[in-house]
C-alpha cells in the first residue's frame, strides 16, 4: 500500500502535465481554413449589420437618413476590401491541393475588389442633393452583383472544402468554420 502512494502522485502528475500541454497543434489546414472562415464570418458579420442599419434608416427617415445609409454602404465596401486584402495575404495551405484552394480563394478575392470597385464607384457618383428615391434608384442595380458575390463565397467555401480531405478536415476541424460546415 506504501508503494501505491507514489504512483498515484506520479500518475496524476503525468495527466495533469498532459492535460496543460493543450493537446497538438492544429494541422496547416486547420489553421488555413480557421484563417479564411474568420475572414469571411467578420465580413458577412460587418454586411449584415450595415444591411440592418439601412433597413432601419429606411424605415425611419431623417435629416441624416442619407449620410447614414452612405456611409453603410461604405463601411460594408472597406469590410468587403478587408476580406479581399485578407484573403490575398494568405500563403497557399501545405496541403496537397493547397495551390488550387489559394487559387479558389484568391478567384474570391477578385470578385470581392470588382463588387466593392462598382459599389464605390456608384456611390461616389451619386449627386450631393440626391434624394432618398435617387439613392435608391442608384444602389438597386447593385443588388444582384452583391447577391451572387454572397453565393460566390458560399459556392467557394464549398468548393475548397471538396478540393481535398486534409482541406475538408481542416474546416471541419476549424472553430471559426462551424458556420459553414
Amino acid at each position: 500500500m506504501k508503494r501505491l502512494g507514489p504512483v498515484l502522485i506520479l500518475t496524476a502528475t503525468l495527466a495533469f502535465a498532459a492535460a496543460g500541454c493543450g493537446g497538438s497543434e492544429p494541422s496547416a489546414s486547420e489553421e488555413w481554413a480557421g484563417d479564411v472562415c474568420s475572414a469571411v464570418g467578420d465580413w458577412q458579420d460587418q454586411l449584415e449589420q450595415s444591411a440592418s442599419d439601412i433597413r432601419e434608416q429606411i424605415q425611419s427617415p431623417g435629416a441624416g437618413t442619407l449620410a447614414a445609409i452612405e456611409s453603410e454602404i461604405r463601411e460594408a465596401a472597406d469590410a468587403s476590401t478587408e476580406l479581399a486584402d485578407e484573403l490575398k495575404s494568405l500563403d497557399a495551405p501545405d496541403t496537397e491541393n493547397g495551390d488550387q484552394a489559394k487559387q479558389q480563394v484568391d478567384s474570391l478575392a477578385d470578385q470581392v475588389e470588382e463588387t466593392v470597385d462598382k459599389t464605390k464607384e456608384t456611390i461616389d457618383g451619386l449627386p450631393e442633393n440626391a434624394g432618398l428615391t435617387e439613392v435608391a434608384e442608384a444602389v438597386a442595380p447593385l443588388l444582384p452583383s452583391l447577391q451572387a458575390l454572397v453565393t460566390n463565397v458560399s459556392a467557394t467555401l464549398d468548393a475548397v472544402q471538396e478540393a481535398g480531405s486534409e482541406l475538408k478536415d481542416g474546416f471541419d476541424e476549424a472553430g471559426s468554420c462551424e458556420q459553414y460546415r
